[in-house]
C-alpha cells in the first residue's frame, strides 16, 4: 500500500509555489528596470545633449550679438531653453533664464556664468539619472555617501557671488 506523507507533500509544494512568486517578482523587476533604464534615461540622455548644443549655441550667437544684434535668433534660442527647463523651480532654473535675458539685454556680460548655470543643471540631472539606474540592493549602503549627500543638498546647483 502506498502511503503519502501529506505534510512533506505539502511542504515540498509549498516551497515550489514560494520560490516561482519570488522568482517571477524577481523577472517582473529586471522587465521593469529595463523598460525604465531603455525609456527615461534615453530621454533624459536627449535632452542632456540638446541642453549641451543649446548652451552652444547660446553662446555663439552671444559672441556674434556683440558685433550686430540678431533679435529672431535671440528669441528663437530663448523659447527653446524655457521649454528645456522647468518653468516651476524658481530657485535654480528661472536664474538661467533671467541670465540669459539679461546676457542680451546688454545687462550683463558674464557668459562663463551662464553656461556654469547649464553646467551644474546638467551634472545634477546626471547624477539623479544614476542614482535611479542603481541596483535596488545596492541604493542602502549608497544612500548616505559624502557624493550622494553633496547632490541631493538643496543648495547643490547655487553660484557662489
Amino acid at each position: 500500500m502506498l502511503t503519502i506523507d501529506l505534510p512533506s507533500l505539502l511542504a515540498g509544494i509549498s516551497l515550489t509555489a514560494i520560490g516561482g512568486w519570488i522568482a517571477s517578482f524577481i523577472a517582473l523587476r529586471k522587465d521593469e528596470r529595463a523598460v525604465q533604464l531603455e525609456q527615461v534615461t534615453k530621454e533624459r540622455a536627449k535632452w542632456r545633449d540638446n541642453m549641451r548644443k543649446l548652451c552652444e549655441e547660446i553662446a555663439a550667437l552671444h559672441v556674434e550679438n556683440k558685433a550686430s544684434p540678431v533679435g529672431g535668433k535671440v528669441a528663437s534660442l530663448r523659447a527653446r531653453l524655457a521649454t528645456s527647463i522647468n518653468p516651476k523651480d524658481k530657485t535654480d532654473d528661472e536664474p538661467i533664464l533671467v541670465h540669459y535675458d539679461r546676457l542680451f539685454s546688454g545687462e550683463a556680460d558674464d557668459l562663463n556664468l551662464f553656461t556654469r548655470r547649464i553646467a551644474l543643471l546638467l551634472k545634477h540631472d546626471w547624477e539623479r539619472v544614476k542614482w535611479e539606474c542603481m541596483p535596488l540592493y545596492v541604493k542602502p549602503f549608497k544612500r548616505f555617501t559624502k557624493k550622494q549627500r553633496e547632490w541631493r543638498q538643496r543648495n547643490y546647483r547655487e553660484i557662489d557671488g
